[in-house]
């Protein structure tokens, strides 16, 4: 018996996961499709129902909430999906109906077919149980957000106060916004889903004690940010250790 033969074949196996995992990891991909759930129902653009694979962990968007889970790559045609968790919003009726099928169907296990820009996991008895298609990579650019919640720098995301707005507006390497009381403006420098801010400069206008501490709060949340991602029609921004920053609305410039 040739002793390199199960080295060839632990070899061969390890590039199969490696691609594998190469082709499903790394894209947002956007639902097009779940078995038993009429398409009519399926919200597309920001709301769009998504997923993403990195590292072992899959995370998106299914309908409401945000949801995450974790999978293996058993071998190079088998992708298991552990039970999924997610926040608890309640929505419209047929938002929360998306967002069930969605939660029963993206777990067990599957046989991931690739096909260009097309994602579909297959059920064991060859049935497509989810389909998908890769989103264009990501971009700040062109972005404006009016912000829902920021860090306190307390470890709690807080809302605004009432009668308040802040905004941001995402350029070639600049973001510029309100920040309740005065404009702001700062340099960033983003790799993918990663960024980081630059000082920030603002105008000197002062306003009340309250929208003061909002504000400076709000600048300290955004310069601590070191990651962000879509999650449905939300931009979600989060700092190192994993503590959400901010979020606000997705609208395209």
């Amino acid at each position: 018996m040739n002793a390199k033969r199960p080295v060839l074949l632990i070899l061969s196996s390890m590039l199969s996961l490696a691609a594998a995992a190469a082709g499903i990891e790394g894209p947002t991909w956007s639902l097009t499709g779940v078995q038993g759930l009429d398409p009519g129902l399926l919200p597309t653009g920001p709301q769009a129902v998504t997923a993403r694979f990195e590292g072992g962990r899959v995370a998106g968007f299914s309908g409401c909430n945000r949801f995450f889970g974790s999978y293996t790559l058993k071998q190079p045609d088998r992708l298991v999906i552990g039970r999924l968790a997610g926040s608890m919003m309640a929505c419209e009726d047929n938002a929360m109906k998306v967002e069930g099928a969605v939660h029963k169907a993206l777990a067990g296990s599957f046989r991931p077919v690739l096909t260009g820009d097309r994602l579909a996991l297959m059920s064991e008895r060859g049935e497509t149980v989810l389909s998908f298609k890769a989103e264009p990579k990501p971009s700040l650019v062109g972005l404006r957000s009016s912000v829902t919640g920021f860090n306190n720098g307390r470890q709690a995301v807080v809302s605004l106060a009432p009668d308040t707005t802040i905004s941001m507006s995402f350029g070639e390497g600049v973001v510029r916004g309100f920040a309740g009381c005065n404009t702001f403006q700062a340099t960033y420098a983003a790799d993918g889903k990663r960024i980081a801010v630059g000082p920030i400069a603002t105008t000197r206008r002062t306003c009340a004690d309250a929208v003061m501490a909002q504000e400076r709060q709000f600048l300290a949340a955004l310069k601590s940010t070191t990651t962000w991602d879509f999650s449905g029609a939300l931009l979600d921004m989060h700092r190192a250790d994993g503590e959400r920053t901010v979020m606000g609305t997705r609208e395209a410039g």
